[in-house]
């Protein structure tokens, strides 16, 4: 049973159990594609400019920013193999500087002086513990919380706009909850459009977001109990990184079960190896103690061959991906 969720995983488990399972419960990861790093680079970018002074921050100021924050990860193990040619890593650059020359349509940063950004928010609900990250919190003249997101695609349609503010509903619920102040909007800012959507938040919002949180954890709750984390079939289906081994798609899809044990076993251990970390010696524990005697080099012995075992069987999956 995973210990905490954010609001991308909640997400996640709402458009399909079997791909919350594959990442959160297998932890099969996922390796970063382009628009990932894309979105990253950007937000650690527009994060960065609002450490210059307010005549700083300008257009050419922002791309040295981002230039000089992929050239810091650009060969690390994450990205290294992300760009076939330089060619395609040229035209993937020039692409994120033309959506953060966007940013300067929606917003003067010289005008703009945030309150906190990259902020932890983190806070219970019940039996649940919630945390994320925001990206940007202001504070307007008269002292209204304010809480914004970037993002790096198309805005949708107005119509569907809803649905896109969940995370920031749960952060503004959290945000309450820590501060006992009410955040009055929400903002999301799109670059690839150049389309700001904003939301007023109320009490029956943050009630109807709480609600459906609850529930979302319930149903996780019920799928742990069960092992039952279900296939849906959806419109995101064909960008999903897990498609080649889905049930849905693939009557011959491997059977992840072997995995899922293995990863289970390798958590408990670790609690394990972390609660007996904490004594000198777990013979001096009292016997009912269910860490008494038990030996740190035992435990990560076994640790270390159920990971061997474990990347055996991930080696294989990993193929099937990534044909």
């Amino acid at each position: 049973m995973i210990k905490n969720l954010s609001p991308s995983r909640a997400s996640q488990f709402k458009t399909c159990p079997k791909q919350f399972e594959y990442a959160n419960v297998i932890k099969i990861e996922q390796p970063t594609n382009e628009v990932q790093a894309k979105g990253t680079t950007i937000h650690t970018a527009l994060e960065i400019l609002y450490d210059k002074r307010p005549e700083e921050r300008t257009v050419d100021n922002l791309h040295t920013i981002f230039r000089a924050a992929w050239n810091d990860v650009r060969n690390n193990d994450e990205h290294s193999n992300l760009f076939e040619t330089r060619e395609d890593e040229r035209e993937w650059g020039l692409d994120a500087l033309n959506l953060l020359s966007n940013y300067f349509k929606l917003e003067d940063p010289k005008a703009i002086q945030p309150l906190e950004r990259e902020r932890w928010v983190k806070g219970e609900i019940e039996d649940l513990k919630l945390r994320g990250i925001l990206d940007r919190m202001d504070e307007d003249s008269n002292g209204n919380l304010i809480i914004l997101d970037y993002k790096s695609g198309k805005a949708p349609a107005i119509k569907y706009k809803e649905p896109r503010f969940f995370a920031l509903k749960l952060y503004a619920l959290l945000i309450q909850e820590e501060t006992g102040k009410t955040p009055s909007e929400l903002k999301l800012i799109y670059l690839k459009n150049s389309t700001v959507h904003t939301l007023e938040v109320n009490q029956d919002m943050l009630k109807e977001v709480k609600e459906e949180i609850l529930e979302i954890w319930k149903q996780i709750k019920v799928s742990f109990e069960n092992d039952n984390f279900p296939a849906i079939k959806n419109t995101l289906c064909d960008w999903c990184y897990f498609k080649p081994i889905c049930p849905v798609f693939n009557d011959d899809h491997p059977n992840t079960d072997d995995l899922k044990k293995l990863t289970l076993e390798i958590n408990e251990f670790e609690e394990t190896l972390s609660a007996i970390s904490m004594f000198d010696n777990t013979s001096d524990l009292p016997p009912s103690s269910n860490i008494h005697g038990v030996n740190k080099e035992e435990i990560e012995s076994k640790i270390k061959s159920l990971q061997n075992e474990r990347e055996s069987i991930i080696a294989k999956i990993n193929k099937l991906l990534r044909e």
